[in-house]
C-alpha cells in the first residue's frame, strides 16, 4: 500500500511541475509586449512635444495627435491581452492536460508492467527442499567451521530429515561453539531424550540443568526439566516445574492445553497417593501380573515397519488415559508376546498390583511418542481384571 502511495505522490508533483513550467513563460511574455506598448507610446508622445517647442506644429494639432496617439495605444494594449490570453489558454491549458494524461497513463503502464514482471521472477523461484538446505548447510559449516549458528540449522535439517544420528553430531559441534545458547541446549537435549527412546537421564538432564541455569524461565528447558523429575519418581517436583511451565505459555497455544491435561492427571495420582498410600514392589503382598500375546497383520511384517515402535501397556478402564504400566520396544525386537509387571508400573506409588478393571493397549508408533499420533495403529482390549493375572489377546 505504501508502495502505490509513494507512485500516487511522486506523480502529483511532477505534473504541478509540469503546469509551472508551461504556464510560467506565457504569463511572462504577455507582461513584456504590453510594457512595449506603453514605451512607443510614451516615445511618440515626446516627439510631439519635440515638434510643438520646435514649431513645427501648432498647438490644436499637437493636442489632436496626442489624443490618437492615446487611443492607438490604448487599442493596442486590449488586442495584445486579447490575443496573448487567447494563445495562452489554448496553448497551456489543452497542452497541459495532453501531456497530462499521456504521462499519467504511460506511468501507470509502465509500473504495471514492472509489477508483473517482479511477481513473475519472484514465482519463478520456488523454495528449495529440505534436502537442498541440507547441502547448502552443509557447505557452509565446511567453509566456516566456527559458524555455531550454521551447525544448529544442520541440526535440526537432520533431526527433520529422521537422521538422529546426524542431528546429533552437529548438534555437538555446535555445543561447542555456543554452549550457552538456551534455544540450542533445549534443542540437543530434546533430540538426545529421542534418541535414547524417550529417556530423559544422562547427558539430557546435564544439558537442561546447564540451560535453566542461563534462563531460569525458558518454557521448554522448565517442561524437559519435569519429564526429568518423573523419571527420577519426584512426581511433587514435576507438578511444580510443569506449573511454572504452563504459567509462561501464552494464551490459547496448545502445548498450554496439553500441559494442563498433563498436570491434571498428575495432580489426580498425587491425589491417590496422599489417600491410599503406596506400597513398594517388595512390599506388595501379592504381585500380579498381564500377559499380552500379539498376533501382528503381513504387512507389519515388512521391513518398512521394523524400526517403529510397539508401545503395549494397560490403563484404567475408567478415569485418567495415563498408562500403569507399559513396556516400549521396537517392532524388530517383539517376540510375539509381552508381560506386564509391577517392575513396569509407571509411577511406583502406584503399581499394576495395586489396579483393578483395566485395559490393554496395545500401539504401533513411527516416533514413538507418548501421545499417539495420527498414523499410529492401535488395538484395545475387553476389561479385564489385574487380580486374574488374565492372558489377553490382541491382533495389530
Amino acid at each position: 500500500m505504501s508502495l502505490y502511495l509513494w507512485f500516487g505522490l511522486m506523480l502529483v508533483v511532477s505534473v504541478l511541475w509540469l503546469i509551472w513550467f508551461l504556464y510560467r513563460p506565457l504569463k511572462t511574455n504577455a507582461l513584456d509586449l504590453e510594457t512595449s506598448n506603453i514605451a512607443l507610446g510614451r516615445q511618440r508622445q515626446k516627439e510631439l512635444e519635440q515638434d510643438l517647442q520646435g514649431n513645427l506644429i501648432d498647438e490644436q494639432v499637437f493636442e489632436q495627435a496626442k489624443d490618437e496617439i492615446a487611443q492607438t495605444l490604448s487599442v493596442e494594449i486590449t488586442q495584445t491581452n486579447s490575443a496573448v490570453n487567447t494563445s495562452g489558454q489554448s496553448v497551456s491549458i489543452g497542452l497541459i492536460v495532453l501531456i497530462v494524461a499521456f504521462l499519467s497513463g504511460a506511468s501507470v503502464l509502465i509500473y504495471q508492467a514492472l509489477s508483473a514482471d517482479s511477481i513473475v521472477t519472484a514465482q519463478a523461484q520456488e523454495a528449495p527442499t529440505l534436502e537442498q538446505s541440507i547441502v547448502k548447510i552443509k557447505q557452509r559449516v565446511a567453509e566456516q567451521p566456527d559458524d555455531a549458528k550454521a551447525w544448529r540449522m544442520l541440526g535440526l535439517a537432520s533431526f527433520e530429515m529422521d537422521d538422529i544420528k546426524a542431528s546429533l553430531a552437529a548438534y555437538e559441534q555446535a555445543y561447542q561453539l555456543d554452549g550457552n545458547n538456551v534455544e540450542l541446549l533445549v534443542e540437543y537435549a530434546s533430540t538426545l531424550a529421542i534418541a535414547q527412546d524417550n529417556q530423559f537421564t544422562g547427558r539430557v538432564s546435564t544439558l537442561v540443568r546447564e540451560a535453566l541455569e542461563i534462563d531460569p524461565n525458558e518454557p521448554n528447558a522448565l517442561n524437559l526439566a519435569g519429564w526429568i523429575a518423573v523419571g527420577a519418581q519426584q512426581l511433587d517436583l514435576a507438578q511444580k516445574l510443569w506449573q511454572r511451565t504452563h504459567a509462561l505459555l501464552p494464551e490459547g497455544s496448545a502445548e498450554k492445553a496439553a500441559l494442563q491435561q498433563r498436570l491434571f492427571e498428575l495432580s489426580q495420582i498425587l491425589t491417590e497417593t496422599i489417600e491410599t498410600p503406596g506400597v513398594s514392589i517388595g512390599d506388595a503382598s501379592e504381585q500380579h501380573q498381564v500377559r499380552i500375546e500379539i498376533t501382528l497383520s503381513e504387512r507389519l511384517h515388512q521391513a518398512q515397519y521394523q524400526n517403529h515402535y510397539l508401545m503395549v501397556y494397560v490403563k484404567a478402564a475408567q478415569g485418567r488415559p495415563m498408562p500403569i504400566a507399559i513396556q516400549k520396544i521396537k517392532l524388530k525386537n517383539f517376540k510375539g508376546v509381552v508381560i506386564l509387571t509391577d517392575e513396569n508400573s509407571v509411577m511406583p506409588s502406584k503399581t499394576l498390583s495395586q489396579s483393578a478393571k483395566v485395559l490393554a493397549v496395545v500401539r504401533l508408533s513411527q516416533s514413538g511418542a507418548a501421545m499417539r499420533q495420527t498414523d499410529d495403529i492401535e488395538v484395545v482390549s475387553q476389561v479385564i481384571d489385574i487380580k486374574d493375572n488374565p492372558t489377553v489377546k490382541l491382533k495389530l
